[in-house]
């Protein structure tokens, strides 16, 4: 800036002090994208809607659409940024009135109480969840950014839905919208943030054209490191899509698998036994370096807590479920992808992940 010019400004501000406050507010209303200060102002605004998720609540949604025009995805903010709805030329293959696409982890606790005998080892469980609430704290949403309407990061805090079971050392309480859970008991929150970047990867089969990538990293902020955990990368589609496929068919509870088994492992549900029309959830196998990993196409919490009877949620919820430890003040990143559309092409796809 030149003399002259700062004389100017100077004078300016002593005689007409509102019209220089005007110039700096104004200046400050710089819409994003142009250039300020020969700096260019990144554009991460994301497209919102309100989504509801029953009759009477309601969420904050991020609306993501595939290049070729054919799919829209929706993450909720509320509940950690999980993917809440998938429609494939506008039919919806999620089950859209809870998380769609969702990270759970247990640690199971081998607890010797007597209230405990019998059960399953899931109720004494360490349960951090992105997509799940704990006494109604949902997972924090922290921070998003988008690029237009292509794809999507969010930053969460994940909480523990097994409401302390476990008897954590040093557990956390929930905290939501400010406030400390006072319900009885209270939810807690665990020391796991998970980050999720949502972005449309090509699909060689052609129908749909695109598949919905899944870019997740997990950070333990303290240095202990975790006990062994059960990682379920799960989905959930709605109660009409009743015929499960897994691949690959042997890799289940009783006979897991490791992850050299298989390039990828595939869970899903389809409306007819062919798999012509439903959705499924492929996991490549590379980074997780496991020894015990296995496909479920019926992985309801409550037919896990109660084996042998049938869900009351009415989805259809399948997993992939990989043990993997996650080291003190460590990350652990992984990816997987959410593919519409037939069997046929997902698996073609699933088995084209390694070559």
């Amino acid at each position: 800036m030149t003399r002259r010019v700062v004389v100017a400004f100077r004078s300016l501000r002593k005689e007409f002090p509102c019209v220089v406050y005007l110039i700096c507010a104004l200046g400050a209303l710089v819409p994003s994208g142009v250039t300020a200060r020969g700096q260019e102002i990144p554009d991460v605004q994301c497209q919102v809607e309100d989504y509801a998720i029953t009759a009477k609540s309601k969420v904050q949604v991020v609306v993501l659409r595939d290049p070729g025009h054919e799919q829209e995805a929706r993450f909720d903010l509320k509940h950690g940024g999980t993917l809440v709805s998938l429609r494939y030329r506008g039919n919806e293959l999620i089950y859209a009135h809870g998380s769609g696409a969702n990270i759970q982890m247990y640690a199971i606790r081998a607890g010797h109480e007597k209230e405990l005998e019998g059960l399953s080892p899931y109720w004494s469980s360490f349960n951090p969840s992105q997509g799940g609430e704990s006494m109604q704290v949902p997972a924090t949403t922290a921070g998003v950014a988008c690029n237009a309407d292509l794809s999507f990061r969010a930053f969460a805090m994940m909480v523990d839905s097994a409401v302390d079971n476990s008897f954590q050392t040093e557990p956390l309480l929930g905290v939501w919208a400010g406030r400390v859970s006072n319900n009885f008991p209270p939810g807690y929150s665990t020391p796991y943030s998970i980050e999720t970047v949502a972005s449309w990867v090509a699909n060689p089969g052609k129908a749909p054209r695109y598949y919905l990538r899944l870019d997740q990293s997990v950070v333990n902020v303290r240095p202990e490191q975790s006990r062994q955990l059960q990682w379920f990368l799960t989905g959930a589609a709605p109660w009409e899509y009743e015929f499960g496929k897994g691949s690959p068919e042997n890799c289940n509870t009783k006979t897991p698998c490791t992850s050299s088994s298989a390039t990828a492992f595939v869970a899903g549900r389809y409306r007819d036994h062919e798999g012509t029309d439903g959705v499924a959830a492929v996991v490549p196998s590379a980074n997780w370096s496991t020894s015990r990993a296995y496909v479920l196409w019926d992985a309801n919490f409550d037919t896990m807590l109660y084996p042998g009877y049938s869900s009351v949620v009415r989805n259809r919820t399948f997993a992939t479920v990989l043990d993997h430890p996650l080291e003190g003040l460590s990350a652990f990143r992984f990816s997987w992808y959410i593919c519409s559309g037939s069997w046929k092409q997902t698996k073609a796809f699933a088995d084209g992940l390694g070559r």
